[in-house]
């Protein structure tokens, strides 16, 4: 036998590709136009007879398919996809309505539905809406709820704020105790109060008359407290009860062991201090002009009257008050006299006053708190130690205080008495100058 030339064929790795394409193209020309057929229709097969082994079935509804179905040789059986078959770079063009999906961990960048929810419903009794411990909706907002045997709890991320919600579970009445904290873009609020009955579903609002105190924060109104037990405290660096409380009425309250509640300049110096001590024993100080209405103290000793009109002193009930002091210097002394302020006014007898005034008995003292270096003092005496008065003073001339206790002379009447006096004097003197003149006049006759 004469020997054949043998031929090399060299194949690159485009020819081989060429040649698996023509295999892949044989088997699904063997498929498609062999024994198996594929079927479309707008509902599952019925009927088993005329089909062979290994044909398909696809329910096709709008051009989606919905179903896929196999033939197994004696009946149409549900064609599933194994997961572990679908191996995929990007499944960009699926759309499909999955319905129920169980599935283990997912791995994913972007998610978009309607609602997720996250957890286990919990069994517990006071979740009568069976919700979710975490539930996002398709508004945007994400809600977490829990619940236990003493209480119910939710918080709520809503576009542009948060909610959160505390419920008591248990309570000795029909009022169940309740907070509401809710954060806007503008505004904190922080509120206290109870609902009426159980309110597991949170649909109870903390206001109105179930509002017992509120904390409203805001950039535009500042900080707003309502209510009786609502107060800013201030403890300064030590938290050891010296501080001091701004309650929701504006009153400042001290703490048990502070001292004192200062006003200081931006300079340092103290402007005005206020005691608030327990004891009553730290004072109220000014170091400026304190300036009330027309009415000025300043730091020299002085009380001034800042339109130049006259400074009174009168007691809440009517009438003028009494002033105590020591040596009183003035200018002038002006008693209101005015008839037109007066009733049962008639002619005194100066006679009687003239009596009364030589019954007083006159004594010179010094008082028990004056030093060495005072002058002798001449007056008349109260006496508000005998029993058995001593020295004698008609009770005309003694001045009471508003509990009728001795407190010293009634100098305005011991003076108009003693005037009363000088005109009986008066009256003897012309009586006696007249019976002079007759004298003058028989010696002289």
């Amino acid at each position: 036998m004469a020997e054949s030339n043998a031929t090399q064929v060299i194949l690159t790795d485009d020819g081989i590709k060429i040649i698996q394409a023509q295999q892949t193209a044989q088997s699904a020309l063997t498929l498609a136009n062999g024994k198996n057929k594929a079927y479309t229709s707008t509902s599952a097969p019925t009927s088993s007879s005329g089909y062979v082994s290994g044909d398909l079935w696809y329910v096709l509804i709008s051009g989606i398919v919905t179903d896929m179905y196999y033939f197994d040789g004696a009946k149409w059986q549900s064609y599933l996809q194994d997961a572990a078959t679908l191996n995929v770079g990007q499944l960009s063009a699926l759309s499909a309505n999955l319905g129920n999906v169980t599935a283990g961990v997912l791995h994913g960048v972007d998610i978009y539905g309607s609602s997720f929810y996250a957890g286990n419903v919990s069994t517990d009794a006071n979740n009568t809406n069976k919700v979710y411990p975490f539930h996002i909706s398709s508004d945007g907002t994400a809600v977490a709820t829990a619940f236990n045997t003493m209480d119910a709890m939710q918080s709520a991320m809503i576009p542009g704020g948060l909610t959160l919600k505390y419920r008591a579970t248990s309570s000795s009445g029909t009022q169940y105790e309740a907070y509401d904290v809710t954060l806007d873009a503008d505004q904190l609020v922080l509120s206290s109060g109870y609902t009426a009955g159980k309110d597991t579903t949170f649909s109870q609002s903390v206001s109105g008359t179930q509002l017992t105190g509120q904390v409203i924060v805001s950039p535009l109104n500042g900080i707003n407290l309502w209510g009786p037990t609502q107060s800013v405290h201030f403890s300064g660096l030590q938290i050891n009860g010296t501080g001091i409380t701004l309650n929701s009425y504006g009153n400042l309250i001290g703490d048990p062991s502070a001292t004192w509640w200062r006003i200081v300049s931006n300079s340092g110096s103290n402007v005005a201090n206020f005691g608030i001590d327990s004891a009553g024993s730290n004072v109220i100080q000014f170091n400026r002009e304190l300036d009330i209405g027309n009415f000025q103290i300043n730091t020299g000793h002085t009380f001034t009257s800042a339109d130049n009109q006259a400074i009174h002193f009168a007691m809440g009930k009517g009438g003028t008050a009494d002033i105590y002091a020591g040596a009183v210097h003035y200018t002038s002394l002006v008693k209101s006299s005015l008839l037109s302020v007066k009733k049962d006014v008639k002619k005194a007898d100066t006679a009687y006053w003239a009596q009364l005034v030589n019954s007083i008995d006159l004594a010179t003292y010094q008082y028990k708190s004056d030093d060495n270096t005072s002058h002798i003092r001449l007056s008349s005496i109260v006496d508000d130690v005998n029993k058995t008065k001593q020295w004698q003073l008609p009770d005309v001339f003694i001045s009471r205080d508003e509990n009728s206790k001795l407190n010293g002379v009634d100098d305005s009447v011991l003076l108009n008495a003693t005037l009363a006096t000088v005109q009986e004097q008066q009256k003897e003197i012309d009586q006696l100058n007249g019976h002079l003149l007759e004298l003058e006049a028989k010696l002289n006759g």
